[in-house]
């Protein structure tokens, strides 16, 4: 099979995504995993005008992103009640008096979207490395310093 075949081929399949629930004030919240270009909009969504980076706002966007799929963030009467400018402004004063809330959430968040790897996995994935290892690296060439440390006999 082709790269090209290989690619349209994961085209056509549905995409798995992990999931995870966190249960708040009596409410279970189902949480999924951002796609790559979700987590990428999150970057760019907690940028303020002069490109500067908002960690508050992007932990907000992210919460949205990965819960808006059974939460109405959008919903005119939910932003008016809570006089929340955007979706994004809304999680914060929807959990204004429940800060533990919060953090459950964005724990849940943070946890469907880690990356976590085995120590297998780990190992696998260095052993089909093509950039060489320290030892490696170490071995072929030597930078001035190597030279400096090394003690003449």
């Amino acid at each position: 099979m082709s790269k090209l075949e290989k690619y349209l081929a994961k085209a056509q399949e549905p995409v798995q995504r992990r999931t995870g629930s966190v249960t708040i004030d009596g409410d279970e919240w189902h949480v999924r995993e951002l796609t790559l270009p979700e987590n990428r909009e999150c970057f760019r969504l907690a940028e303020d005008a002069n490109g500067r980076f908002d960690s508050f706002r992007y932990n907000d966007v992210r919460i949205v992103k990965a819960t808006e799929h059974e939460f109405p963030w959008n919903n005119k009467e939910l932003l008016t009640a809570y006089r929340a400018k955007d979706k994004f402004d809304l999680v914060v004063k929807l959990f204004e008096r429940n800060p533990a809330g919060y953090q459950a959430l964005l724990e849940k968040v943070n946890e469907v979207n880690a990356k976590i790897k085995s120590e297998q996995e780990v190992v696998e994935d260095l052993k089909n490395s093509s950039e060489p290892t320290e030892k490696q690296a170490t071995s072929v060439g030597h930078s001035s310093t190597d030279v400096e440390d090394q003690s003449i006999s």
